[in-house]
């Protein structure tokens, strides 16, 4: 098997070009001093300037760099997904890996084949861009190899093909080590705090969306699943919305529910129905009665619920405590700009 070989080559010192969820990246040993001088002189990189690395699990991550318990929680989060986070480094890797600073950047791929050959290789493998310093990260072997000289070639040792990969941006790089996360490089996801990202268009909320989808998805799960969404008008909640119907295969067009409370779909998932609520109009408790609000969360269904404040404090309440339940806040961060929160799990 391709992974099993890479793993070799690796273990011995060699360079690999492999696949990872956003880009193809360039793998070696970053505690092996020669292949680090080789990744190094392929790149056309000074030492200084840090490589992230891939790991398999926080715990392996805390081998290597130290985190504060909001680092913690912020990995806890976040991860595995596509960011690299920069922490506090423990100066254990070869030289030309960790920063000047005596930082070091850490990815948990959301990706099997990575977690795969990390566990194979029994320890952390660089997961640097598959390109030379300055130049755009690639998606294809193709693309990888034509600007290459024959004595940059000479350096590789194995590439694993995986074809053409979806054109996701290469991780975001959070600098985590402060009080305040700072966006180093922006990706396909942008986080802001602990429980927050921030969106610029309805393609960010969308992948927002897919992201909290699929760490929801790898739960334990009960019962009804709800996320209740508050914001402003215009903030992004029908598109995130819409997004979480995409994923559990909703084929039906989704439309707002402004003018009747709620709109239902079939899905191909474990969830019998998609329920896209708006309470925006809901003034009394009686409306709710009308709706036969109450008996739709007996089965196991996924809803959206835009405007949960609108149920009341006591009803908010009796539903957490029914269901599986998650606060999503929305708010404009500048024009352009607005942050999506998850208050509660």
């Amino acid at each position: 098997m391709a992974i099993n070989e890479a793993a070799k080559t690796i273990k011995a010192g060699g360079m690999v070009i492999y696949p990872s969820d956003t880009v193809y990246i360039l793998a070696v040993d970053p505690k092996n001093q020669k292949a680090v001088d080789k990744l190094l002189s392929f790149k056309n990189r000074w030492t200084g300037k840090a490589i992230s690395v891939a790991v398999e699990d926080m715990e392996m991550a805390m081998e290597y760099v130290e985190l504060t318990e909001n680092e913690k929680n912020l990995y806890k989060n976040i991860l595995p997904g596509p960011f690299t986070v920069v922490s506090r480094a423990r100066g254990k890797m070869a030289k030309g890996i960790e920063a000047e600073d005596m930082s070091l950047g850490i990815r948990i791929p959301d990706n099997n084949n990575i977690k795969r050959l990390v566990a194979k290789v029994g320890g952390p493998v660089t997961a640097t861009s598959a390109n030379l310093s300055g130049r755009k990260a690639n998606y294809s072997i193709e693309s990888f190899l034509r600007p290459l000289s024959e004595k940059k070639k000479e350096l590789i040792d194995l590439i694993v093909d995986a074809g053409k990969l979806p054109r996701n941006k290469p991780s975001t790089v959070i600098d985590s080590r402060e009080a305040e996360i700072k966006v180093l490089r922006r990706g396909d996801l942008v986080t802001g705090k602990e429980k927050s990202f921030v969106s610029k268009s309805e393609e960010e909320t969308a992948k927002i969306a897919r992201f909290l989808f699929k760490k929801l998805m790898k739960r334990k799960r009960r019962g009804a699943m709800v996320l209740a969404l508050t914001g402003e008008l215009g903030c992004g909640k029908t598109v995130f919305s819409r997004e979480i119907g995409r994923c559990l295969g909703v084929k039906e067009k989704i439309t707002s529910p402004s003018f009747f409370i709620y709109n239902e779909y079939k899905t191909e998932s474990e969830y019998k129905k998609f329920i896209h609520m708006d309470l925006y109009k809901i003034e009394k408790e009686f409306e709710l009665k009308e709706i036969e609000f109450w008996e739709l969360f007996e089965e196991r269904n996924f809803f959206c619920i835009e405007w949960p404040e609108k149920m009341g404090e006591e009803n908010y309440k009796k539903l957490s405590e029914k269901v599986e339940y998650i606060g999503i806040e929305f708010k404009y961060v500048s024009e352009n700009e607005r942050e999506i929160s998850f208050l509660s799990e």
